[in-house]
């Protein structure tokens, strides 16, 4: 059998291993292709490929672009794209663009609201000076500074929906994130829905056009996989799976891996659009 783990994140948005690294710890773990699927940017794909040619991983270039339904956050997963396209690129400059002047938004609150001991120059500096700065950064920040013991105490208390320190982000509508992934050749999957702060609204994006359900998950239940592989089937859509890797060891790429038929799967739908 040849396995993949289609959702994993390097440095290029806000993981911690570089691509290079991101895919050599694919190759321990026994993989045999990963998608590179970082926030709004393909900017670690072309390393990755590098670096799938040396360790005799297949790389799937990807994205997960944030969208919104109903004020509800939705991440839309996109394989097989021409990231290369120059109007594509250009869109995700503007959307880094609003990420990092929300991020320092949400920077200054924390310090202004809570007293914080933050630097938004200083976090931008630690994550290599990057321009794709999220929450994740800002997360890390507080954890280094003893404000916060992990991730998920930052995000639930002061940086996650509706906490005061939150701030609305550059809003793509789902419909909009499906038809930029089909315009640049792309297979739009709809991501996590089990972490959907509201699962109802799945039924609404489907007809929105999206071809694959994310069903296995690092934070999905076994009821939640068995549920939306159910769904997947019923409504004729590829059923998907990957870590969500962060480069945390919590989960690592590998985590979570699907057969390789399901790359195949995406790969003859790609060529047909």
């Amino acid at each position: 059998m040849k396995y993949a783990d289609l959702h994993n994140h390097t440095t290029a948005s806000d993981g911690l291993y570089t691509p290079t690294q991101l895919v050599y710890h694919a190759k321990c773990n026994g993989l045999d292709a990963i998608g590179v699927t970082d926030h709004d940017t393909t900017n670690g794909l072309d390393e990755a490929k590098i670096a799938g040619e040396r360790f005799g991983i297949e790389i799937i270039p990807g994205i997960e672009l944030n969208t919104q339904m109903n004020g509800i956050e939705i991440h839309i997963l996109g394989y097989f794209i021409d990231y290369k396209v120059p109007w594509f690129q250009d869109l995700l400059r503007t959307i880094r663009d609003a990420r990092n002047n929300r991020a320092q938004k949400m920077v200054y609150n924390l310090v202004n609201m809570y007293g914080m001991d933050l630097d938004f120059d200083e976090i931008k500096s630690r994550a290599g000076g990057r321009e794709n700065i999220g929450r994740p950064h800002i997360a890390r920040a507080m954890i280094d500074k003893g404000i916060v013991k992990d991730i998920a105490e930052a995000f639930e208390k002061y940086i996650g929906e509706g906490c005061k320190a939150y701030v609305e982000r550059y809003k793509i509508t789902v419909t909009e994130g499906i038809e930029l992934i089909k315009r640049v050749g792309g297979v739009p999957v709809l991501a996590h829905p089990g972490i959907i702060r509201d699962e109802r609204i799945v039924n609404e994006i489907i007809p929105c056009g999206i071809v694959g359900i994310e069903a296995y998950h690092s934070k999905h239940t076994f009821q939640q996989r068995d549920s939306y592989v159910k769904l997947a089937k019923a409504e004729d859509l590829i059923v998907t799976g990957g870590s969500d890797c962060h480069g945390d060891g919590n989960p690592m790429v590998g985590d979570v891996r699907i057969s390789y038929e399901n790359v195949c799967q995406l790969r003859e739908i790609a060529k047909s659009t």
